[in-house]
């Protein structure tokens, strides 16, 4: 896989990467534990924050259980193969699961949560206080981004550019059984007359 070229995005408008509604890496650590696994009810919750929801069973919930921090990526069509072994196994049963998923993983500077090459766009989050309260109810995770970053072959001044973007770069939308599907073209829209 090629390496990419990794730009800083502005992390008070994180909803421009999450709002496509692709299915998303969630990664943790916690006490140099470390986990990630994949999650398609993610979505922006304001401009800068987003929700994520994450089943107790996890080991990466546990770790973001225990954290103040956690990271989403958006997952591309070039790492589907490793997304599904991650989201086949627990480490609960395998602890050397992301070992085993083939998954090149990097982090950036000032932080230890470990990141997936081949996503279109990264932001960490740290969790709102609400969290506490809604993960225990609705396994919901609520974060502000602190940092975010995106794939020069897709982010270009800051905003998404899939129509250029090489296909393995395009965003993943599953379904079920191994089946995803791909952003498709861009459709631009004027409204009706007034």
């Amino acid at each position: 896989m090629t390496e990419p070229k990794i730009a800083a995005l502005d992390a008070a408008k994180i909803w421009q990467l999450f709002n496509l509604g692709g299915t998303v890496l969630v990664s943790a650590e916690h006490d140099g534990k470390t986990d990630m696994m994949p999650a398609s009810w993610a979505s922006p919750l304001d401009y800068d924050k987003v929700l994520v929801v994450v089943d107790k069973s996890h080991y990466t919930r546990k770790l973001m259980d225990q954290s103040e921090y956690f990271a989403l990526g958006v997952a591309s069509a070039g790492i589907l193969p490793e997304l599904l072994s991650l989201g086949s196994v627990s480490k609960n049963a395998d602890p050397e699961k992301l070992e085993k998923s083939g998954m090149a993983l990097f982090t950036q500077p000032g932080f230890k949560i470990p990141l997936a090459r081949g996503c279109s766009a990264w932001a960490i989050f740290k969790k709102l206080p609400e969290t506490d309260e809604l993960s225990k109810k609705y396994d919901l995770f609520l974060g502000q981004a602190v940092a975010a970053w995106g794939d020069e072959r897709v982010y270009q001044n800051g905003r998404p550019d899939f129509e250029h973007a090489p296909k393995e770069m395009r965003t993943t939308h599953y379904v079920s059984g191994g089946r995803f599907f791909l952003l498709g073209e861009a459709v631009d829209v004027e409204p009706t007359a007034q």
